[in-house]
């Protein structure tokens, strides 16, 4: 099972530095629509650093590609750049540099809601925009937050996803990328109250958090079939959960351990990387969005914010389409994707 783990994700991390197109992030360089490396004041030109929760990811890898789209559309630079793992203290060190090199705005992942709150405040007082993306830090500076939809919205969806693929009774577990994001707290919430309302007999026995490690995500998913052996069904909530999930269970389904169709999963995850098992009905629904939409509506909403212009609720976002705004939050729209519709997706 080792042996099948490390070819699993080794997989995936081709797959993320394939759609990437700039393998150097994996070192910890940053990828640029420009010269990474100089702030505004220094190249005469809008600069923006996007950080991500981490490198290296397919999710990850596909907002970086929609980063520098719109920094070639909007004739402005930007920083794609974070560290290798889901860390907080990095993450924050990495805005802490680029504020030193006074980029005009930042668009950030936070891997911890709570932890990046001194240094927006920071960054506010230079007055440099700030947009959180993927994951909100609702009790910051931060202007606006883009996403797919609310975090509440996504979260029943996944909910009744998995209610209605297991009859609406049985025992089920989350799998998230870290207990401190907003977004994974958010979404495992709002799931655990929709299945307390409509789904009475479907009991969450446990979340197992990965930290966005793939290879830890591998394991979580063989220690919860192996310590729950009645379990029906898995959500994951970030994009290494679910692939991870649907891996050990084909492997336990040919081993003999488990029959197909005996664990329902489902969850966020890009298209690419969990097409086979779309096929194959290991998932049977995949939840997602544009991570190069959402990255690119991130860049265009910092560009018109430094330019001092209004985020307005239907403004249209070059490559995107008209986006909601609502209350500091800018929605693009959730896509849903299944076996008739998966080798429609180019990420």
């Amino acid at each position: 099972m080792r042996k099948i783990a490390m070819t699993l994700i080794t997989g995936m991390l081709a797959l993320s530095l394939s759609a990437c197109g700039s393998a150097g992030n994996s070192a910890g360089q940053p990828s640029a629509g420009g010269n990474g490396e100089q702030g505004s004041s220094a190249s005469g030109t809008r600069t923006y650093f996007m950080n991500p929760k981490s490198i290296g990811p397919a999710y990850w890898a596909a907002a970086e590609k929609g980063a520098n789209q719109a920094a070639s559309d909007l004739k402005v630079q930007v920083v794609f750049n974070a560290p290798t793992e889901a860390d907080s203290s990095k993450q924050i060190n990495m805005i802490q540099d680029m504020l030193t090199r006074k980029v005009d705005g930042i668009g950030v992942s936070p891997n911890d809601a709570k932890a990046v709150g001194p240094v927006f405040k920071k960054a506010a007082g230079q007055n440099v925009k700030i947009i959180t993306w993927d994951s909100d830090a609702p009790e910051t500076d931060r202007q606006y937050y883009v996403a797919p939809a609310t975090d509440q919205e996504v979260g029943e969806k996944l909910a009744k996803t998995i209610g209605d693929e297991i009859g609406g009774k049985g025992k089920i577990a989350f799998m998230v990328a870290g207990l401190g994001s907003q977004n994974q707290i958010a979404k495992s919430d709002a799931a655990k109250l929709y299945l307390a309302a409509n789904y009475p007999d479907i009991e969450v026995v446990t979340t197992v958090a990965s930290d966005d490690d793939q290879q830890k995500a591998f394991a979580n998913a063989q220690n919860l079939i192996k310590t729950y052996p009645d379990l029906k069904g898995i959500i994951g909530y970030a994009g290494g959960e679910s692939p991870a999930a649907a891996e050990v269970v084909e492997q336990a389904v040919k081993a003999g351990t488990l029959k197909a169709g005996q664990i329902a999963i489902t969850g966020i995850a890009v298209p690419s990387v969990v097409k086979n098992y779309i096929k194959n009905g290991t998932i049977k629904t995949d939840i997602i969005w544009d991570p190069g939409k959402l990255a690119y509506t991130t860049v265009y909403a910092l560009d018109q914010l430094a330019q001092g212009k209004e985020i307005k609720d239907g403004m249209d976002v070059p490559t995107v389409g008209a986006v909601k705004v609502s209350d500091k939050n800018i929605f693009i729209g959730m896509l849903e994707v299944t076996k008739d519709n998966v080798d429609s997706f180019g990420f």
